[in-house]
């Protein structure tokens, strides 16, 4: 995977510490309507609680809403492949801590939170966000593009020759700052994405025109709609095999460069763009491995 042009350090949390490799340590268990995190050892909350106060102090060093925005996506990772629940209930906890510190880059996470997420985990940060507002907490400088529109760029599709997947691209604006990803799709892996890659501003542009000039195959323009579509069913087959896989305590070797961002916080805020792309008219693949029933929801 490609490091996106000036994107901030967006690495998740530890794997110890997010329990998403090997032995999983925390888990949410949602009874009567309320969460509560559950610590089935010594790697507690209150460790992961460190990390997040260490990841907020950054955001004060970022000078872009994207740069933000993948930093708050390397917390929202957490949730990879669990359920909406699952994630509320550790944005409450990072609110919570967001609020006790009081600070421009807490204020500017929580902003970051909003942008990336639907509800009910996008209220949870909207309403902290707004509190620390009222208190007088003034975000950094770049904050307030992330309340401007997010607009539909281009979408184009480089079928792979030899029938096997396809490169997909597609670009976004807001407030005159453009990003946007290309995502590589295995046919012979259930159309599931292979790899993530997201890129900004000149590097978008540069991402474009190197694609063209490298696959054998012309690019096809795609709806909206379309790309939506493909996008998601790709990510949304990803996340099955890799859930399965942690479930079963085996780790894919695919080997990535030393600062690429991880596939889980890349798709935080691929998905997060896709919300503003109109949906497709027919209905996503039902993706289904028996093997991989057991235990997955």
């Amino acid at each position: 995977m490609r490091r996106p042009e000036q994107v901030a350090d967006s690495g998740p949390m530890s794997p110890q510490s997010r329990g998403r490799k090997g032995k999983e340590n925390k888990r949410a268990e949602v009874r009567g309507g309320s969460a509560e995190v559950v610590e089935d050892d010594d790697l507690g909350v209150a460790e992961m609680m460190d990390e997040v106060i260490a990841r907020i102090t950054e955001f004060e060093r970022v000078d872009e809403p994207v740069d933000g925005e993948y930093l708050a996506a390397g917390l929202l990772a957490v949730g990879y492949g669990e359920s909406a629940e699952y994630l509320e209930v550790f944005v409450r906890l990072f609110a919570d801590r967001a609020e006790e510190l009081a600070t421009p880059g807490a204020l500017a996470f929580l902003r970051c939170v909003t942008a990336l997420t639907v509800e009910p985990v996008r209220t949870v940060a909207r309403e902290a966000a707004d509190r620390l507002a009222a208190a007088g907490v003034v975000p950094p400088a770049w904050v307030p593009e992330l309340d401007e529109p997010l607009t539909a760029g281009e979408f184009v599709r480089w079928p792979d020759v030899e029938g096997t997947g396809a490169t997909l691209f597609g670009s976004f604006a807001r407030a005159g700052r453009t990003d946007g990803f290309l995502i590589f799709v295995d046919d012979e892996n259930c159309g599931a994405a292979y790899d993530l890659a997201p890129f900004v501003g000149e590097g978008l542009t540069e991402s474009r025109r190197l694609t063209d000039e490298q696959e054998p195959a012309d690019a096809e323009p795609m709806t909206a709609g379309d790309f939506r579509w493909h996008v998601q069913a790709a990510l949304d087959a990803r996340m099955l095999h890799d859930r399965a896989a942690m479930e079963a305590g085996v780790e894919w070797d695919e080997p990535e460069e030393d600062d690429a961002i991880p596939h889980e916080v890349a798709e935080v805020v691929a998905r997060a763009r896709l919300q503003i792309l109109p949906v497709a008219a027919k209905p996503l693949p039902i993706h289904v491995h028996p093997e991989f029933e057991t235990g997955l929801v």
